[in-house]
C-alpha cells in the first residue's frame, strides 16, 4: 500500500534518483546574515551540472560560480549572491572536492632546488579561518588608519560585492590610457562604509584615493586578517615527496582538472 501511495505522490523521488548532498558548515558561522544560517545543504556536483563547466559563454569568473550556488545550495533561505565571499569560497571548494575529487596540482617553489616544481594540495586538509571580530548594529567593523587617524568603518565583501568590483574594475581599464588595474582600491570602496562619521560615497572615494600607501595597505591586511573564509596556507607535496610551504590558487585547472 505504501508504494502504491507513493508511486501517485507527485513528489516522490525513488532513493536512487535524489542527489547526494552534504551540510556544510560556512566560515562566517552565520552571524552577520539576517537568518544566522550558520551552515547549508549543499548537493554535489553531477553530470547535469557539466554543461556549466563546459560552456564558453559563462564557464569564467563569478557567472560560473554564481549559477553553481544557485544550483547547488538548497536551503540558504537568501540570495546566494549575498553570500560572504568566504563563505561562496568554502562551498565551492567542497564542490570541488566532490566532483573531482581532493587533489589539486599547482606550481609551487621548491627552495633547496631554487626553482618552481609541481606540487599537489589536498584540498580537504584546507582549514576555514573563523570570523572572531565584532560588527557593529549594522554590520560593520572599525579600523583607525595608523598614519592618518582616520577611523573608518567597513563591511565584509559579499558575491555580489565581488561582481560589481569586477564590473567597475574593467570599465576603468577600458577607459586608462595604460589599462591598469585599480582592483585593490575599487574593493575598499566598496567595503568602507564610513570615514570618520562621513557616510558620502563620492567623498569617501576621494579620500581613500588620498591616503598614504601605508595606510591603504595596512587596512587591506585587516581586513584579509578577519575575513572569514578558507586558509589559503597550506602544504604541497611534490613528485619528489618534499612538503613545500605554499598558497592555494585558484588556475583555470581548478574547474578543468584535466588541462
Amino acid at each position: 500500500m505504501d508504494n502504491v501511495n507513493q508511486n501517485l505522490d507527485p513528489n516522490y523521488i525513488p532513493e536512487e534518483l535524489k542527489t547526494p548532498y552534504d551540510i556544510i558548515e560556512l566560515p562566517s558561522q552565520g552571524i552577520l546574515y539576517k537568518n544566522n544560517k550558520k551552515s547549508v545543504k549543499v548537493e554535489y556536483l553531477t553530470a547535469m551540472d557539466e554543461s556549466i563547466l563546459t560552456s564558453p559563454n559563462i564557464a569564467s569568473g563569478n557567472k560560473v560560480i554564481n549559477i553553481l550556488l544557485e544550483r547547488k545550495v538548497k536551503d540558504l533561505d537568501m540570495d546566494v549572491s549575498n553570500l560572504l565571499s568566504g563563505d561562496r569560497t568554502a562551498i565551492m571548494v567542497f564542490l570541488r572536492v566532490t566532483a573531482f575529487g581532493e587533489e589539486y596540482k599547482q606550481m609551487v617553489f621548491d627552495s633547496e632546488l631554487g626553482e618552481y616544481v609541481e606540487g599537489t594540495i589536498n584540498l580537504s586538509e584546507l582549514k576555514q579561518k573563523k570570523l572572531t571580530v565584532k560588527s557593529d548594529e549594522n554590520g560593520e567593523f572599525e579600523y583607525v588608519l595608523p598614519k592618518s587617524g582616520k577611523k573608518i568603518t567597513f563591511t565584509l565583501l559579499t558575491g555580489k560585492d565581488d561582481e560589481i568590483v569586477e564590473i567597475r574594475d574593467n570599465e576603468e581599464q577600458k577607459r586608462s590610457p595604460d589599462g591598469l588595474s585599480n582592483k585593490d582600491l575599487i574593493r575598499l570602496e566598496q567595503q568602507v562604509k564610513s570615514i570618520d562619521g562621513d557616510r558620502n560615497k563620492i567623498m569617501i572615494s576621494n579620500i581613500l584615493k588620498k591616503i598614504s600607501i601605508l595606510d591603504s595597505r595596512l587596512i587591506r591586511k585587516y581586513i584579509d586578517e578577519i575575513t572569514p573564509g578558507i586558509n589559503f596556507k597550506t602544504i604541497a607535496r611534490t613528485d619528489g615527496g618534499k612538503s613545500v610551504s605554499t598558497f592555494l590558487r585558484f588556475g583555470t585547472d581548478f574547474w578543468w582538472p584535466e588541462l
